[in-house]
């Protein structure tokens, strides 16, 4: 997850944390057909990916920690499970249906995050869903020094795409 430590403590302790949280209400609201390949983004302890791999879809789950990817080999074996810094991942073109960035981006940097959008332009086929979170300017994270976007940024960023959802919380 880039260069950035985790704000809360250590990841041992943040993956621990997050073993037994809910699934995070975004995953209700993506479209979900079985079959159809996903790729998760900063998988952390693979909540997400499960939920994903229960719904019948393929998933690709990347995450550069290695205690992360002990723990998403344990609970979800079927995924193709990639160690791997998201920024340094290449996949085909047009390969996947749905592409999940749930609290990853915002580790990226300034630099990196243009070339991160372009590539997840590219992997998503026609027609595909995006569904990502970014920081805002008054996140608390973000005053910490994580990546934050303004409104417009991000739509700059992901223009064309046909929003279906956008929340904002303060």
């Amino acid at each position: 997850m880039g260069s950035k430590e985790n704000p809360v403590g250590t990841w041992s302790e943040y993956f621990a944390s997050t073993l037994d949280k809910p699934l995070h209400p975004l995953y209700k609201r993506l479209p979900l057909l079985a079959r159809q390949r996903a790729l998760e983004l900063g998988s952390g302890v693979g909540t997400g990916v499960r939920f994903l791999l229960d719904q019948g879809l393929r998933v690709t789950a990347v995450d550069a920690e290695p205690e992360a990817i002990e723990i998403l080999r344990h609970r979800c074996p079927e995924a193709e499970i990639v160690e791997a810094r998201m920024e340094d991942c290449e996949f085909a073109a047009r390969t996947y249906n749905l592409i999940v960035a749930g609290f990853s981006l915002f580790f990226l940097d300034e630099e990196t995050f243009p070339l991160m959008a372009r590539k997840l332009r590219r992997w998503l086929k026609p027609g595909g869903f995006l569904a990502a979170q970014f920081l805002g300017a008054r996140d608390d994270w973000a005053s910490q020094g994580y990546l934050s976007h303004t409104e417009e940024e991000i739509k700059e960023s992901f223009g064309g795409f046909d929003v279906k959802y956008w929340e904002e919380v303060e």
